[in-house]
């Protein structure tokens, strides 16, 4: 796979409401993706370059990141080709630390810095405008509780939950819901109602249809919520650029 010299990422773009910017255009990165270790991994083995196999793959990697996360639980900072960990500490410090108002001042947290091989490659950015977003509706994670995975599989019968912005089913146009998209045509293959979806603003849940085929499918929700106690009058839309697969229909519930 040949590796893009500079960075050429597409932007949506999105009216702030901070006080300090208030009504200027902030730029949001499209993305093609929100990818696992696994699938990274068949990537990686997709790609055909690396000749060790894909459970021997696994089985390092998983290995490696274990070994960083004890480092840093232990105090370590750990450099990386893509940054540097660092373990850190939030707050202010207040030294009567029996009361629990004093400790809940500080958290532990691990601070990042870009690597100066990835600082040069996200040097001199090129950035294309593909439009305006309407509303700041988005998916940021997906939980199939069938396969136990998150942003990989489909499990039909089973319950999904989607985390993420203005997912709450409000107002009564239609169209409102979860959609499962062909990955290759981007046609309609089932629609969940935007009545048989339940939760908030930052989480829903519903039963994935029992007869949704075996496939490659995207996600697209659509709804009226805003920040704002009044609904959209016309729904906003977003697709979650995670291809998702549909294995087997056995053993649903």
């Amino acid at each position: 796979m040949m590796k893009p010299n500079r960075v050429k990422w597409k932007v949506h773009l999105e009216r702030s409401n901070l006080k300090a910017i208030e009504g200027k255009m902030v730029p949001r990165v499209h993305l093609y993706g929100s990818l696992s270790m696994d699938q990274v991994i068949d990537r990686i083995v997709r790609d055909g370059a690396n000749t060790l196999a894909r459970e021997t793959m696994v089985h390092a990697v998983s290995a490696f990141f274990r070994e960083v996360e004890e480092l840093i639980v232990a105090g370590y900072a750990v450099r990386t080709p893509i940054g540097n960990f660092t373990p850190g500490v939030t707050g202010t410090w207040n030294f009567d630390r029996l009361l629990p108002d004093a400790r809940a001042q500080n958290e532990a947290t691990v601070n990042y810095a870009l690597s100066p091989q990835l600082k040069k490659r996200l040097a001199d950015p090129l950035f294309e405008e593909i439009g305006q977003l309407q509303s700041r509706l988005a998916i940021s994670v997906v939980e199939d509780k069938g396969s136990g995975t998150k942003n990989t599989y489909l499990t039909p019968g089973y319950v999904l939950i989607i985390k993420g912005e203005l997912l709450l089913m409000n107002g009564d146009l239609p169209e409102r819901g979860l959609y499962f998209l062909d990955a290759e045509t981007e046609q309609t293959v089932r629609h969940i109602p935007g009545e048989e979806l339940y939760g908030t603003r930052k989480q829903c849940w519903a039963h994935i249809p029992r007869d949704l085929p075996p496939g490659r499918y995207l996600l697209r929700i659509v709804s009226q919520c805003t920040t704002n106690p009044t609904p959209l009058k016309r729904a906003a839309s977003y697709t979650y650029p995670v291809v998702f697969e549909v294995r087997d229909l056995e053993g649903t519930e």
